[in-house]
């Protein structure tokens, strides 16, 4: 009785899908991690494969798409084994839970397409440098006037007489406040911004000497920035929220621009907070 079995389960093992593709792995001399690195899938649900192991897999999809990819990775019929994967499911191999595992090899991004979205997202950067660069010099164009500038005052709220652009001296002291966050630049003769920055509430800059004779500076909010020459404010550079460049940093020529804007118009006191 025994030797009657042993045939018959033998032709019941070869009968599995997952045993012929074990067989074919085996006699063309290839290991599990040969189909591995083929289909991309990972060796232990090739292994539950082989098996007929289906439980371990991650899903009824995922069983006959496996089984297919392990086919065509030997030169069997895909056809074949997956009618026979199909047979297996529909006579109760396996309970699917459907899910799968996020480090599946088979479901991780090739290398290409990795660099192809970092170099995407470094052309849509680039694309939104450009444009905004673009677009705060039409809001320069379209600016039809500077705005008043703001008056210089002492400490005891006298005001006090804006200085001539000739008693300034070559080498005075100018320093770049934020009164906001506010974004600088500085242009070089051909226009090219170099060492740009954004300065913080309070924050100030030094322009040094060298800055003063070979740069000119541009801001896209005039009214943030306060522009000091040996200490005394010399008032907005231009008009606000719109683009200001090609400003001359030389003290002289500050002064001068800062005269030659209008004064600003009177405003009401902000009355004090009453006191407890």
């Amino acid at each position: 009785m025994t030797e009657e079995m042993a045939p018959e389960q033998g032709e019941l093992g070869i009968a599995r899908a997952g045993e012929r593709l074990r067989m074919a792995r085996e006699g063309a001399g290839l290991s599990i991690a040969d189909i591995a690195a083929r289909t991309r899938i990972t060796q232990r649900h090739l292994e539950a494969l082989e098996r007929s192991d289906f439980d371990s897999l991650p899903g009824r999809t995922y069983v006959t798409g496996f089984a297919r990819a392990y086919a065509r990775a030997i030169g069997l019929s895909e056809v074949d084994i997956s009618r026979d994967v199909r047979a297996e499911l529909e006579g109760g191999a396996m309970r699917p839970r459907e899910h799968y595992e996020a480090y599946d090899p088979a479901r991780v991004p090739s290398r290409r397409l990795a660099w192809s979205l970092v170099a995407l997202v470094a052309v849509l950067m680039a694309a939104y440098g450009i444009w905004r660069s673009l677009a705060l010099d039409n809001a320069s164009t379209g600016s039809s006037a500077i705005v008043a500038a703001e008056t210089n005052s002492t400490d005891k709220g006298v005001t006090a007489a804006a200085p001539s652009a000739a008693a300034v001296p070559a080498n005075g002291k100018v320093v770049l406040t934020g009164i906001g966050e506010v974004w600088i630049g500085f242009d070089d003769a051909s226009g090219k911004t170099e060492n740009w920055r954004t300065l913080q509430p309070g924050e100030e800059l030094v322009v040094p000497a060298d800055y003063i004779e070979k740069f000119t500076l541009r801001t896209a909010m005039a009214q943030k920035l306060k522009v000091t020459v040996d200490g005394r404010d010399i008032g907005m550079i231009g008009a606000a929220d719109s683009l200001v460049k090609k400003v001359s940093l030389r003290p002289a020529d500050l002064v001068a621009r800062a005269n030659a804007l209008p004064a600003a118009p009177a405003q009401n006191p902000i009355p004090a907070a009453p006191t407890q």
